[in-house]
């Protein structure tokens, strides 16, 4: 049960400029464009080791379970039940929550996430506070 015409959505991968990047198979079309972006940010910064190529394997692999779910709401709607029984969620709804879940964590792992770079900053001595938030003697 759905409520008004559902619009049809077409995933297009962005060209990113990385040839030097090589995605490997098993990664699904749709998170490629994702794929090359993060890793090309993470070659940048000298961090596209194994480790981190890995926890890529699976935010890209989340993201696509993400996109997915979404891409069955998006077609069946957010909820479904006979007429005189109360509606329930679709199952992709809870999918969806739970993959777009882990992908902010193993984002914020991997420092594609602003605040996740600037305290990893903050913790390894990089960052330097501004002089009014240094001095706490009139608190």
């Amino acid at each position: 049960m759905t409520r008004g015409p559902v619009p049809k959505l077409k995933v297009v991968a962005k060209a990113v400029d990385a040839p030097d990047i090589v995605v490997p198979r098993h990664i699904p079309v749709i998170v490629r464009d994702i794929y090359i972006a993060a890793a090309k940010v993470l070659t940048e910064q000298g961090r596209f080791d194994i480790g981190n190529q890995i926890l890529l394997e699976s935010y890209c692999a989340e993201m696509a379970t993400a996109r997915r779910a979404e891409r069955s709401i998006n077609a069946r709607g957010s909820y479904f039940g006979k007429k005189g029984t109360k509606p329930a969620a679709h199952p992709a709804v809870g999918i969806a929550q739970e993959s777009r879940r882990q992908c902010r964590m193993l984002a914020s792992r991997l420092g594609l996430i602003q605040e996740s770079r600037d305290a990893g900053r903050a913790a390894s001595g990089e960052f330097v506070a501004a002089e009014d938030d240094e001095d706490f003697g009139d608190v």
